[in-house]
């Protein structure tokens, strides 16, 4: 006997309606925008092989203006009048999804809309407050917890998020689900080493850090472990900002470090692949998604013991204190042993294979499926 759901539509044959929150696609694609892209699509693909998704109806309310939403499947597009600004999000949005379940996946959500699950990616904003904006941190401080207290299901990245979030006040751990972020997208595209011969890198012979002018990542560290004349012959290799945008941050990076700007994933798989190492120096990580993708590509990593990198990568990194900066350098010198070398590579590889898009669209279309029935 089928369960009963508030949601069922009967103009659309008794299915449960999902209105999915496309907010996002307004805006630039970071991290937390591409997990939130990446699930719709896993539900899409969940939908189109005639799993749960399929018996739903599913409707993305995304902005009217220019946006990169992809064409969906099984997914309605709802274009909305404004759809792009926090007042529609807050205001309209529950009105315009009353007839059914809300899902969104971007940190933010509504708090009048009740029969709704909301993904909050971790609790950095109270974590390391100086690494946001006024404007950006207050408004985290009012509406993320707003919205997650309210939801029926609060979705998170890891077990260290989940406990971020209960000790902040922000989701309590009865209502919170651990889904965790896959990674094996890296390898759905062939690598571009055109990114190399660009600027000048040999393979093997460069170490890998995302820069960020962001406190909590960390990066002076590695700036500061540079300065060791041992690792002269592996120059650092900053993706992201320039430098002159980290310089105007306070920061000092090496004199010869190079700059590639921002890279899309063939490129990043190419420089993953020939890196000598990735360094992962943040204090504070909801999940951490490069050093995954890294291991996947058989790129070994040095990262700090901090936030949920122990829990994600447990003993397939080499771990380095996050303010020693001569433990920085020891760890790059370690994985030039070759003996060393090889077995965080085999480690790394089967390490982050267990993250993988397909079972994170499994656990969010049962968690969906149970909310709908409700």
């Amino acid at each position: 006997m089928a369960r009963p759901s508030l949601s069922r539509d009967p103009r659309r044959g008794g299915r449960p309606r999902l209105f999915l929150n496309g907010k996002f696609y307004a805006g630039g694609t970071n991290g937390v925008h591409r997990v939130a892209d990446r699930l719709l699509r896993e539900l899409d693909a969940l939908a189109v092989a005639g799993e749960a998704p399929a018996r739903w109806d599913m409707r993305l309310l995304l902005p009217r203006q220019a946006n990169w939403a992809p064409r969906f499947a099984t997914i309605v597009p709802m274009p909305q009048w404004r759809g792009h600004t926090q007042l529609w999000e807050q205001a309209v949005l529950p009105f315009a999804a009353r007839s059914g379940v809300l899902a969104s996946f971007a940190n933010f959500a509504p708090g009048p809309h009740g029969r709704k699950l909301t993904m909050v990616h971790d609790a950095q904003f109270l974590l390391s407050p100086e690494s946001y904006v006024r404007k950006l941190r207050w408004g985290y401080r009012l509406l993320i917890p707003r919205g997650a207290r309210s939801s029926r299901i609060v979705l998170t990245v890891s077990d260290y998020a989940r406990d971020s979030l209960a000790t902040f006040g922000i989701a309590p751990p009865r209502h919170t689900h651990v889904l965790y972020n896959g990674a094996d997208h890296i390898l759905e595209v062939a690598a571009d080493a055109t990114v190399l011969a660009r600027h000048g890198l040999v393979p093997g012979r460069y170490t890998l850090l995302f820069g960020s002018a962001s406190r909590y990542k960390n990066v002076a560290i590695a700036f500061a472990a540079f300065a060791d004349a041992r690792l002269a012959r592996l120059p650092l290799v900053v993706i992201g900002p320039s430098r002159a945008m980290l310089e105007a941050a306070g920061l000092r990076p090496p004199a010869d470090a190079v700059f590639v700007g921002g890279v899309d994933d063939a490129g990043l798989r190419a420089l993953y692949e020939h890196a000598h190492c990735l360094l992962y120096p943040s204090r504070t990580e909801g999940f951490g998604l490069p050093p995954v993708e890294a291991m996947l590509c058989g790129c070994p990593v040095v990262a700090a013991p901090a936030g949920a990198i122990p829990e994600v990568c447990r003993d397939a990194v080499v771990y380095a204190g996050m303010d020693d900066a001569g433990d920085w350098v020891r760890g790059v010198l370690t994985l030039a042993e070759p003996g060393a070398r090889a077995a965080k590579i085999a480690a790394g590889r089967d390490r982050a294979r267990a993250f993988t898009w397909a079972a994170a669209g499994v656990r969010l279309a049962g968690l969906l499926d149970d909310l709908l029935a409700r």
